[in-house]
């Protein structure tokens, strides 16, 4: 893009001047006029803690970039050697022959399994060849360099970085021989820098946001490229993704692949603006849109974003003006492109104007009039890309089907971490609020990967409920991090952090608004050891519920006292914790930090201090844990077993003393965990009494105590003389007024009821 056409999108204004003189110090001149103020101009004040002068220079400064950015850019495009777009040129046309070779598979359906054949959705890049070039300046190939994370029309990228073309087609087939071995459709592998794409789009960028911060952290010189089609942009979670690494200035390259359709839907329907480059400005970052087909335009924007990054000088947008030259994928090329009777919904002008501006046809005549390649160098180009897709589909054939084994006993990573040699001798009473402050405080301490992040968790307010004060102070912004309000990128950032090593702990200021986060949660963390075997040890501080086993009441409120453990206690992948004291609250957030996977933290703010001041607890000091999936038996009994957690623990202590005055021993099992439950002290109790009360805060239909019960009834039905009994509140949500909140909440006295009830039976 030549200098005006430059101009033309960013600073339409300059292009008087720079029709007078193209030099760089000239335009930079005529900037400094055009937003020149007079001292009182300047000098107004537009609002408390901004004049007219700051105003003008926030503009100026950003456009100064962009201008002094296209100078830069023509430099490093100078710069590209001839043995460099050989290299480009290479690659483009493997990847034209492999999508092109994947597309006859999907026609031919001769892969199949037992007669059914492979879907073959389609991971392509026909006619956005050119991307390739996005990394052809990144240090590529390894987990230690620069990581990428295309989508499905990033197959000339992943090339670039892998050289792998046969992984991509066995992910497509669903046979052995990927990272994925038949688990999954999408390719990458992370220690050759690719990070696996997922179908809910953002994830990925969510993902290299947290390696970002995690490489931010470590201080390493590492540069993260997040590609996503201008439909993906529309996405909530990206933009959040993409507010946060400008925030906190994270050496990241957002591209944008304005491919004009994202399945049916037209670039138009995406956005009212013009460009989506222009959205940058409204993250503080800089944003160019550039000809998506031109590999030597996207190289050059690729490695000053670069540059950029590896300055300290945060993340840069590029939007790639390119074309989508089939359909979404193998499926919809007749919708698309229409076939027989069908009409496409592709539009015809575009079309044509597309084919015309073809990448490989435009490179390629391009190198041969500059003289890079020849005739024989093109010829050699396709024939080695012919053999390297016959190379590809022998592998095919030969590789095997996946089997069961290559699903089981993958859902959870195994824990490396040891545990610690011996319990603590020395104690101190605290509140339960005080003692997972602690853990954490010592975990920080011992362990230079753990962090903490969430709202308002540092700075001068500690967290909404105070639990994270004092952590900014003793360990730095850098590792008590205030986040925008964001949960969805608060997750992902902590997911992308724990792949890459760290050991976050996620804040939500109350449980409810984990909701806005289920997706970071239940279709990335989750899964990502399954799919890939890669381990993302992290926690999420989940403050929940209104109960606190006294008179006092929380008022919370429908969207502040919700219980949110059966959303995700069916999510494979996801294990969940619920202490009912300030001693197990201590020892299971340090197991789990150590455990290698995903821990849900319950964390019961109706025992908090602040509504138990005299609700003080022996608490180990030092190293201590509570091993996940261990309950423990708070009060022996032989006449009834409750099964609770959390906050409700207390609720059962108080009804066992009633009931012991009637004669009925109730026997309570703390949970303590609630994924994987511990089956064996459950059933060995049931086995003793024969009946059973399931007591908890949340709603009874699809809650935990269904689950429990449906174990039961599966593995000790011969052991029950009576019905399972489940005190919970109703199946509403929770209210907010003092007595309606009274109503709602199991009570002691449900307790004794349901008790008194069984032993009637």
């Amino acid at each position: 893009m030549d200098l005006l056409g430059f101009l033309s999108l960013e600073a339409p204004f300059l292009i008087p001047a720079a029709r007078r003189n193209r030099s760089r110090e000239a335009l930079l001149k005529a900037l400094d006029d055009a937003f020149a103020l007079e001292k009182d101009e300047a000098s107004k004040v537009l609002y408390p803690g901004a004049s007219a002068g700051d105003a003008a220079g926030w503009s100026k400064s950003a456009l100064r970039e962009l201008v002094e950015g296209w100078f830069l850019r023509e430099e490093l495009k100078a710069s590209i050697t001839p043995d460099e777009k050989r290299e480009l040129l290479r690659v483009m046309i493997l990847s034209r022959a492999l999508d092109g070779f994947m597309v006859r598979m999907f026609h031919e359906k001769k892969i199949a399994w037992e007669g059914r054949p492979s879907p073959q959705k389609g991971f392509r890049g026909f006619g956005q060849e050119a991307c390739a070039a996005l990394a052809l300046r990144l240090r590529r190939g390894s987990e230690q360099g620069d990581i990428a994370c295309p989508l499905i029309r990033g197959l000339p990228v992943t090339l670039m970085f892998t050289d792998d073309p046969a992984a991509v087609a066995l992910a497509q087939v669903g046979k052995k021989g990927s990272l994925f071995d038949g688990r999954d459709l999408h390719t990458g592998n992370l220690a050759k820098g690719v990070l696996p794409p997922t179908a809910p789009l953002a994830i990925g960028t969510q993902t290299l946001v947290g390696m970002a911060y995690a490489a931010k952290l470590r201080r390493e010189d590492r540069v993260f490229l997040s590609i996503m089609g201008e439909g993906g942009s529309s996405l909530g979670e990206w933009h959040e993704a993409v507010n946060l690494a400008a925030v906190q200035r994270l050496g990241m390259i957002f591209v944008i692949e304005n491919n004009h359709w994202a399945l049916g839907t037209h670039w138009r329907e995406q956005t009212a603006a013009p460009r989506f480059a222009l959205k940058a400005a409204g993250y503080g970052m800089p944003g160019i849109t550039i000809f998506g087909n031109d590999p030597d335009e996207i190289a050059a924007a690729s490695a000053w974003a670069a540059g950029r990054a590896r300055a300290g000088r945060g993340p840069t947008m590029i939007e790639l003006v390119t074309y989508r030259r089939a359909g979404h994928a193998h499926h919809d090329d007749p919708r698309f492109l229409g076939a027989g009777a069908i009409k496409g919904y592709e539009d015809p002008e575009e079309h044509a104007a597309w084919e015309a501006a073809d990448p490989v046809a435009l490179y390629e005549q391009r190198l041969l009039g500059a003289g890079i390649v020849d005739a024989a160098a093109l010829d050699r180009f396709r024939s080695d890309a012919a053999a390297r897709v016959a190379e590809v589909s022998a592998a095919i054939d030969a590789a095997p089907w996946p089997t069961r084994a290559d699903i089981d006993d993958r859902v959870f990573a195994v824990r490396t971490e040891p545990a610690p040699d011996s319990r603590p001798a020395k104690t101190k009473p605290m509140a339960y609020d005080e003692a997972i402050r602690q853990a954490m405080v010592e975990a920080m301490e011992r362990d230079p990967r753990v962090f903490v992040l969430g709202e308002d968790v540092g700075g001068r307010y500690g967290g909404a409920f105070g639990v994270t004060r004092g952590l900014v102070k003793q360990f730095g912004p850098g590792r008590c991090l205030n986040t925008p309000i964001a949960e969805s990128a608060i997750l992902g950032c902590a997911v992308g952090a724990a792949i890459a090593g760290m050991r976050p702990i996620a804040e939500m200021q109350f449980a409810d608004f984990v909701a806005c986060g289920f997706n970071a949660l239940v279709n990335n963390a989750a899964k990502a050891h399954w799919r890939f075997g890669r381990a993302v040890p992290m926690v999420v501080r989940l403050p929940y519920g209104g109960a606190t086993g006294s008179d006092k009441l929380l008022s919370g409120g429908p969207f502040h006292s919700q219980c949110p453990e059966a959303w995700f206690l069916r999510v494979p992948g996801l294990k969940i914790v619920a202490p009912s004291t300030a001693a197990d609250a201590k020892g299971l957030l340090t197991a789990a930090l150590r455990d290698g996977n995903p821990v849900l933290f319950l964390e019961a703010k109706g025992l908090y201090g602040m509504n138990h001041p005299d609700r003080l607890q022996d608490v180990p000091l030092g190293d201590y844990e509570v091993p996940i999936g261990k309950g423990i038996v708070r009060r022996a009994g032989r006449d009834v077993t409750l099964l609770t957690y959390g906050p409700m623990v207390t609720v059962a202590l108080a009804a066992a003393e009633m009931l012991a005055r009637d004669g009925i021993d109730l026997e309570i099992i703390d949970l303590r965990t609630l994924v994987p439950f511990d089956e064996a002290l459950i059933l060995e109790s049931v086995a003793k009494t024969h009946r059973v009360i399931i007591l908890h805060e949340d709603a009874k239909r699809g809650g935990v105590g269904a689950e429990l019960a449906a174990i039961l009834a599966e593995k000790a039905i011969f052991d029950l003389e009576a019905p399972i009994l489940r005190v919970t509140a109703p199946d509403m949500p929770s209210p907010y007024s003092p007595p309606l909140e009274s109503a709602y909440l199991p009570k002691a006295g449900d307790v004794v009821a349901a008790a008194r009830s069984l032993m009637e039976r």
